[in-house]
C-alpha cells in the first residue's frame, strides 16, 4: 500500500487577495498562505496592487542600505525527488534598477531572521554566500547592470554551462545579456534534479521573449541538502525600493516519494 496520496510538497500564492489594502510584517515575519513566508532585515511592507489584472503582490523595503525583503518556501532536499520553482517579478520604479539587487531560485542557507543574498555582485566580482544556490541575479552595484544565471555552493563558484551554446562557464555566473528594464515583466524557473543536477529558464516577457532555458549548473549541489525556494530585493542605497510578483510557485519532493 502506498506511504500517502500525495507524492509532492506544493506552494502556490497569485495573490488574488482583495481583502487587504496595505500591512506591515512583523520582526518574525508573516505568513502569506499557500505555503509562502515574507521575511526581511527590518520589515518592509506589503500591498496588493489592484489597478493590474490576475493579482499582484507589490514589496516596498524598509529605507536602509542592505535592508531586504524576500518570499520564501521550503525546505526541499534534492534526493527526495527534486524541485522547481517559478516566479513572475518587475521592478517597479526606473530608479530601482540603478540602486537594487534582486534574486530569484534555491538556495540553502536562509536565516528568516536576517536573509543574506545568496550570490551578490560588485562591480565585476561575485560573492557566493555560504550554502549551495541556483537561480538568476540582478544587482545594481554591478558594472554591468543585467540578469545573471549564477550557481555556487560553499562560499564558492560552482560550475556550469550556457544551455544556448554549451560553453563552460566556470565562473559559475553567465551574464544573460537582459538588461534590467523597470516595469517589465520577467519570468524566472529553476529546477534541481534529483541527481544535485539543475536547469535555470529566463524570459524577458514583456520584450516578447519565451520563457527558455539559458543555464546548467556541471558540478552537482549536495543531494542531501535542504533547499529554500526564494525571491528577494535588497537595497543597494538608504533609500526603499519595489518590487511586484505576479506569481510565485513551485514544489518538491516529499521523503518517501522515491520508493
Amino acid at each position: 500500500m502506498a506511504r500517502g496520496s500525495l507524492g509532492v510538497i506544493r506552494f502556490a500564492n497569485d495573490f488574488t487577495s482583495i481583502g487587504f489594502d496595505a500591512f506591515v510584517p512583523t520582526a518574525t515575519g508573516l505568513e502569506l498562505g499557500g505555503g509562502v513566508g515574507f521575511y526581511g532585515v527590518n520589515e518592509g511592507a506589503l500591498a496588493f496592487t489592484v489597478d493590474e489584472p490576475g493579482g499582484i503582490l507589490d514589496i516596498t523595503t524598509d529605507v536602509g542600505d542592505d535592508d531586504n525583503n524576500c518570499l520564501v518556501a521550503g525546505t526541499f532536499k534534492p534526493a527526495d525527488g527534486g524541485m522547481w520553482m517559478e516566479a513572475r517579478l518587475k521592478i517597479t520604479d526606473s530608479v530601482a534598477a540603478t540602486r537594487a539587487a534582486v534574486w530569484c531560485g534555491f538556495t540553502e542557507t536562509l536565516s528568516v531572521t536576517t536573509p543574506v543574498m545568496p550570490v551578490e555582485r560588485a562591480t565585476a566580482t561575485n560573492t557566493f554566500n555560504a550554502g549551495g544556490s541556483l537561480g538568476v541575479m540582478f544587482d545594481s552595484d554591478s558594472t554591468i547592470l543585467r540578469f545573471f544565471a549564477t550557481s555556487g555552493d560553499g562560499s564558492a563558484a560552482l560550475a556550469g554551462k550556457n544551455s544556448k551554446t554549451g560553453a563552460a562557464v566556470a565562473a559559475g555566473a553567465l551574464d544573460l545579456s537582459n538588461t534590467m528594464t523597470a516595469d517589465r515583466w520577467y519570468v524566472v524557473r529553476v529546477e534541481i534534479s534529483p541527481n544535485g543536477l539543475g536547469r535555470v529558464y529566463f524570459g524577458d516577457i514583456d520584450a516578447g521573449d519565451l520563457l527558455e532555458l539559458v543555464y546548467e549548473n556541471t558540478t552537482a549541489l549536495g543531494t542531501g541538502d535542504n533547499f529554500h525556494a526564494c525571491l528577494m530585493i535588497e537595497n543597494r542605497s538608504a533609500a526603499n525600493e519595489r518590487l511586484e510578483v505576479d506569481y510565485f510557485l513551485g514544489e518538491g519532493g516529499r521523503d518517501w516519494a522515491v520508493d
